[in-house]
């Protein structure tokens, strides 16, 4: 999933340490900020939606141990982007331009998109995110990835978790 699933580890943090590691745009202190401030409704959102999934006990979380049948990572597709073009710049994800490399990075890999999307109409950088996120979990699966940060820790006073990894592929696979 392409959102953050805890908060900071302990009192006082401003961020998580995968966060400091990989730059990421969004921070996730130790309590959650109030709504109104810069991506304060994305981080409550993505982390009760992270616990929310834990506890349903379907899901086994990257780092933690558990009895779901399913595997769940977190994904930060503005540092896997640069990853896979090889640490060449890339234009902006809004330009046309930034989607169209975008795009050419996944159909390198195999990745295939529907027929109506083509040069002229790439798919959008939500779109995009997610066949990236898609892509690194296939890459996970292979063995073909790093995790950043510190493993996920379950807070059962606040009912979140605290740290995780995220995922980010080795390379230029």
């Amino acid at each position: 999933m392409d959102g953050p699933q805890g908060l900071a580890g302990a009192p006082g943090q401003s961020m998580r340490m995968c966060e400091r590691e990989l730059r990421t745009a969004g921070k996730c202190p130790y309590t959650f900020s109030p709504l109104g401030q810069p991506y304060a409704g994305f981080v409550r959102g993505s982390v009760e939606l992270f616990y929310s999934l834990l506890q349903s006990g379907l899901f086994l979380l990257h780092g933690m141990s558990g009895p779901g049948p399913f595997g769940l990572i977190e994904v930060y597709p503005g540092s896997a982007w640069p990853v896979l073009s090889g640490g060449e710049p890339l234009e902006k994800k809004a330009l046309l331009r930034g989607r169209r490399r975008r795009q050419r990075l996944l159909l390198q890999r195999g990745l295939r998109f529907p027929s109506d999307y083509g040069a002229d109409r790439p798919p959008t950088h939500d779109q995009l995110d997610a066949a990236l996120a898609a892509y690194i979990g296939f890459l996970f699966w292979q063995g073909r990835t790093v995790s950043c940060g510190a493993g996920p820790a379950e807070d059962l006073g606040a009912g979140v978790l605290r740290e995780g990894f995220i995922v980010q592929p080795l390379g230029r696979n």
